[in-house]
């Protein structure tokens, strides 16, 4: 009886094989994973907008239009209510965790980063923590134009920083890295007559690209549903 030859593979040829495959997984596994890893950011990014929206859209039922009236100005009282009250920007977020000390921040243990590398020494505020682990750092208006967070809109010579009330620092993954502006944290400012506003243009501007310090990515970021930072032009 003749025996039938079957056409197969040698062990080289599956070995070459292997080898190119392993290359390619080399080569795309990263960027696939970095690309995985930047669309939960900005969809951190994108909640983390939403939140703070709804949260002083809801607050404006009790304490009136943004800004005006005592329970807006009064930082302790936006920010934690008065005596036996439930209205209070931490309720509205449903924080499970809250320090009103106006000297902490969202990563107190690890620190954060501006974009270029350099570390951020000047975040502290009143800090909550959301169920999700969303770290929320408010800071009043004396701090509305700081690290640059006034490029863009609003710009340092319009109406909106002008009647800036405060700033919300934003870790929308809490702890977790990489804690640096522009990728995991974001700057939001609370505008008198207006609400919410993300901080920064959104097209490149001075701090949200390739060397900058990061902090007006948000409008960008939300405009664009992606994290881009183009080299300066």
């Amino acid at each position: 009886m003749k025996l039938k030859k079957i056409k197969a593979f040698t062990l080289a040829e599956v070995l070459v094989t292997l080898m190119i495959i392993g290359v390619i997984a080399s080569m795309t596994i990263p960027t696939l994973m970095q690309n995985t890893g930047n669309n939960e950011l900005v969809a951190g990014c994108l909640k983390a907008y939403s939140t703070l929206s709804q949260a002083i859209d809801r607050m404006k039922v009790d304490y009136g239009p943004v800004g005006y009236g005592k329970k807006w100005n009064d930082d302790t009282i936006f920010w934690q209510g008065e005596a036996g009250s439930k209205e209070s920007f931490t309720a509205q977020i449903n924080a499970v965790k809250i320090d009103s000390s106006g000297s902490s921040n969202c990563n107190p243990e690890e620190g954060m980063k501006f974009l270029d590398g350099s570390e951020d020494t000047d975040s502290a505020g009143y800090t909550a923590i959301t169920a999700d682990g969303m770290c929320f750092n408010y800071a009043p208006k004396t701090k509305c134009a700081n690290k640059g967070i006034a490029d863009g809109v609003p710009t340092s010579n319009d109406k909106h920083l002008t009647n800036c009330m405060g700033r919300f620092l934003v870790d929308v993954n809490g702890e977790k890295g990489p804690n640096v502006y522009g990728r995991d944290i974001y700057f939001f400012v609370l505008v008198k007559g207006i609400g919410i506003l993300p901080a920064g243009a959104d097209n490149n501007s001075a701090m949200c690209i390739k060397g900058g310090k990061g902090t007006d990515c948000a409008a960008k970021v939300i405009k664009n549903r992606k994290i881009d930072f183009k080299p300066a032009s």
